[in-house]
């Protein structure tokens, strides 16, 4: 069983997500993020053993004010330190702070296509789907799905005479 490096990801300006879009929503996952970003960056976390592998992101522990960091060291005996641990916790929340961040710009574009409002009127199972793919996809992949999402939302408009 694995360490893993807690960091702070609390935020005064985050409240409860209910009632919220998905952009707001996204909004908040972003700044936590960035949070422990920079605590990370200051050196600044702490460490618990868990009982479990695959608990590291924002809310991992259960709480969306923590984002752990699954670290290698699995001896319960022997907690690691920060001067250790620097190294693997830094560029981890760095990635994922990038990816939180790509994925919000990329939700205001498509927002303000009228792509989003379509989006949202999907059942559950579709609109994670593509939800997925404006997240993951790869810098140059992302224009090409962009321009897919734009005209398909045209076309749609067009035929149910609907403003999307």
């Amino acid at each position: 069983m694995p360490w893993y490096a807690v960091l702070d990801a609390s935020d005064e300006s985050r409240h409860d997500d209910r009632g919220k879009d998905i952009i707001e929503v996204q909004a908040d996952r972003t700044e936590a993020v960035r949070r422990a970003f920079e605590r990370a960056e200051r050196r600044n976390y702490t460490f618990d053993f868990k009982d479990r592998r695959g608990l590291g992101g924002l809310g991992g522990s259960g709480s969306l004010d923590e984002f752990l960091v699954e670290l290698p060291q699995n001896n319960r005996k022997v907690e690691p330190t920060v001067k250790d641990t620097v190294d693997i916790v830094i560029p981890i929340v760095e990635r994922q702070f990038r990816i939180e961040d790509v994925y919000l710009e990329r939700l205001c574009i498509t927002s303000d296509a009228g792509a989003l409002t379509w989006l949202e009127e999907l059942n559950p199972m579709h609109q994670l789907a593509w939800s997925r793919l404006i997240k993951e996809l790869q810098g140059n992949e992302w224009p090409g799905l962009f321009g897919y999402l734009k005209r398909l939302v045209e076309y749609l408009s067009l035929a149910s005479g609907a403003s999307y």
